[in-house]
Formats: C-alpha cells, sequence, structure tokens
C-alpha cells in the first residue's frame, strides 16, 4: 500500500519547503525502517504542466509505501506522514494540497529513479472508478510499453475511501484522484526524441479521451530523494 501527500507551496516557499521535506522524510523513515519513503520535488523548468494548463501541479510531493509483502495499512501510513505534514503546514497550501492511498501496479519494473513523471488523473463524467481502473489497467497500459526513454512504468490506483479519510486526516483538501500515472526516467532527453513526431501522444490522448477528464488531470515531472 501507498500514501502519496501531494503538497502546494505557499507564493515563494518552493525551495525552503523542498528541503523542509527532504529532512522531515528522514525523520518519517526512521520511524518505520521497514517502509519506502521518498520526497519528490518538481524539477526546475518542467516542460509537462503546459500539457493540462488548467489545472496546477504540485510543487513537491510525500511518499511512503509499505515494504513488499507486508499488509497494507493507510491508517499508519496517515501516521507516519502526520508529522511531516505538521513541520510544512506554514509553507504550504493545505486546501490545495491533497492526499491519495492506495495500490502501486508495477507495469514495467524499473523504478524509483532519479526523475519520476506523475499524471495525476480524473475520470470522466459518466465513468465509474472501478470501470476507470478496469479500463486503464487492462487496455490503456499498452501504451506503457510502446513509450520510448523510460526506466519503468507503474499506475497508481487509488483507494477513494481511503483516500477521503487520510486527507481528512492530514488537514488536506484535495483526495479524489483515481490513479497516478508514473513514469521512470533517467534523463529526459531519450524521451523526448523518441515521441518527437507526435504520433503516439495523438494516440495516448484519443485512448484517454474515453475515460479520462483530461482538463483537470494534471502531470508533472519530480526530482526523486529517498530517505
Amino acid at each position: 500500500m501507498r500514501l502519496q501527500v501531494l503538497i502546494a507551496a505557499r507564493g515563494g516557499c518552493g525551495e525552503e519547503l523542498g528541503a523542509r521535506l527532504v529532512a522531515e522524510a528522514g525523520r518519517a523513515r526512521a520511524t518505520d525502517p521497514d517502509a519506502r519513503v521518498i520526497a519528490l520535488l518538481e524539477m526546475a523548468d518542467d516542460p509537462f504542466p503546459a500539457a493540462n494548463p488548467r489545472c496546477r501541479p504540485y510543487e513537491a510531493v510525500l511518499e511512503i509505501q509499505t515494504a513488499d509483502g507486508a499488509p497494507g495499512d493507510g491508517a499508519a501510513l496517515v501516521a507516519q506522514a502526520a508529522p511531516v505534514v505538521a513541520a510544512l503546514r506554514e509553507l504550504m497550501h493545505t486546501d490545495l494540497s491533497g492526499a491519495i492511498v492506495g495500490t502501486p501496479h508495477e507495469i514495467i519494473p524499473g523504478g524509483p529513479s532519479p526523475l519520476r513523471y506523475l499524471y495525476l488523473m480524473r475520470r470522466r463524467a459518466g465513468t465509474a472508478h472501478e470501470q476507470y481502473v478496469d479500463y486503464y489497467f487492462h487496455h490503456h497500459s499498452r501504451f506503457g510499453f510502446r513509450t520510448p526513454g523510460i526506466a519503468g512504468y507503474t499506475q497508481f490506483h487509488s483507494d477513494l475511501a481511503a483516500s477521503e479519510a487520510a486527507a481528512l486526516q492530514l488537514g488536506v483538501g484535495v483526495h479524489a484522484i483515481d490513479s497516478v500515472s508514473e513514469l521512470h526516467f533517467k534523463a529526459l532527453d531519450e524521451f523526448f526524441a523518441g515521441v518527437a513526431d507526435g504520433r503516439l501522444g495523438a494516440e495516448a490522448v484519443e485512448d484517454e479521451e474515453r475515460f479520462v477528464d483530461r482538463a483537470n488531470s494534471v502531470s508533472f515531472c519530480t526530482v526523486s530523494h529517498t530517505a
């Protein structure tokens, strides 16, 4: 099981928030040495948010994941994250920040990596969450295998009820994210060279229109700091 805390920095606080998150992530790791704790900071000059201009990206993400084979316990993950969020509260907009609890599915193993692209996806009207996840996992995942220059591809499927509970406990406002599409990169040059002709992107967008509310989804790229 995984928890991602999506952190919206107050204006002018991004650099300080990032440094503090990295430090606090190390302390969170110490409370449960078996858990994986990663601080993800939005990269400078991030080119991806322009694809979804109506939604703001997040300047930072705290990720806590149970050890392989360990039973999932969303409440325990939230308890581990709570002191970190408390330490960052003065630097973040809590109403714009969010929480996602759910299960990561490694479609192409390879992460974590130095760079991670996150696409926070919301389902389109008339599509139930279960329908959305089924299509996303069994059909849309094919585009991951065709994407050049990636070191891994993960689908993070959210548990909407658990996410809402986590958001309430952490005092953040956003929780209704249906999934996160994650691409791991060692560098961006090979990826951009491979998709330069635009054909793969156009096909993926056409397929997303079947189940994704693209106008209210957002993508951004982060630099990973493993605690």
